[in-house]
C-alpha cells in the first residue's frame, strides 16, 4: 500500500526540467540566461560588450538598447549601451574592482526587456 502511495505521487510531481543547453560564453565573457534573453557581458578597460542571444540563436540587436548599472569601489556607475554588429550592444569600457556587480538592462523590440544582474571577479 506504502509503495502504491509512493508510485502515486511520484506520477503527479513534475518530472525534471533540462536546460536548453549549455550556457558557453562565445566571446570570453560571464553568461546569464533570463527569460527570453541570454546575455554574455565582456568588459574591458577600452570597450565593454553586451552580446545577446535566445536559446543559443543571435538576437539582432540593431533597434535594441541597453544599459551597464556597475557597482564598484562604493561608487555606482551607468553606462549606455548603443547597437554594435548583429547581436551585440557596445560602450566606453570599464575596469570594475575585484568583487564588483553588474546590471545588464536590454530592451529589444519584438523580443522583450531583461535586467541580468552579474557578480564580476
Amino acid at each position: 500500500m506504502k509503495t502504491c502511495r509512493l508510485l502515486v505521487l511520484s506520477m503527479l510531481l513534475p518530472s525534471w526540467v533540462y536546460p536548453h543547453g549549455d550556457l558557453i560564453p562565445a566571446h570570453g565573457g560571464l553568461i546569464t540566461e533570463g527569460k527570453n534573453i541570454t546575455v554574455e557581458l565582456v568588459t574591458q578597460p577600452d570597450m565593454t560588450r553586451v552580446y545577446l542571444s535566445e536559446h543559443g540563436t543571435p538576437i539582432d540587436s540593431s533597434a535594441a538598447s541597453g544599459e551597464l548599472i556597475l557597482l564598484s569601489g562604493g561608487k555606482k556607475s551607468q553606462i549606455p549601451l548603443a547597437p554594435a554588429g548583429y547581436n551585440a550592444l557596445s560602450g566606453p569600457g570599464v575596469n570594475p574592482e575585484p568583487n564588483a556587480k553588474a546590471v545588464v538592462r536590454v530592451n529589444v523590440p519584438d523580443v522583450g526587456k531583461e535586467q541580468i544582474r552579474f557578480a564580476l571577479e
